[in-house]
């Protein structure tokens, strides 16, 4: 890991980024600031990585041998994700397009969450700064971190 993360690919364009942006902010204030749009961003395009970006690998930080941070899929595994993933493509366009249903709303504030207070690997909780907003401690081992991401 001592090369430097790429850019995560673009999804939405400049408006469509202010939208989802908006409703997860909505759903958890601040969670755009902490990263929350690259997090939707990063969680539709995972299957575009080799490994894909679904599960943080522990790595070395955790004792692990695998330096590459993401754990492969099986098939079938790999099969479900790309539904998975067409469904949420869906779903953040009706956001986009100021249609989404109260199920939506349900799965847009889930991902402020995970975005706001879940591992940095999955592009938010940027800085760490949602869990110092709730003062949870920084993990000693966490799944996967990328360059100048101490503990």
């Amino acid at each position: 890991m001592g090369t430097a993360e790429p850019e995560p690919p673009v999804t939405f364009d400049e408006r469509e980024r202010a939208l989802v942006g908006a409703a997860l902010d909505e759903a958890v204030p601040g969670a755009t600031a902490l990263g929350a749009v690259d997090y939707v961003e990063r969680l539709l395009t995972a299957l575009d990585h080799e490994p894909p970006r679904i599960w943080a690998a522990p790595g070395p930080a955790a004792g692990g041998e695998d330096a590459s941070g993401w754990l492969e899929l099986g098939p079938w595994e790999r099969h479900a994700w790309r539904r998975r993933l067409a469904d949420l493509r869906s779903l953040y366009g009706r956001v986009v397009d100021d249609s989404e249903t109260v199920e939506d709303r349900r799965v847009v504030h889930a991902h402020a969450c995970e975005a706001t207070y879940g591992d940095p690997a999955y592009g938010g909780n940027r800085g760490s700064g949602g869990w110092q907003r709730i003062a949870f401690p920084e993990p000693l081992f966490p799944p996967a971190r990328g360059p100048g991401m101490s503990r």
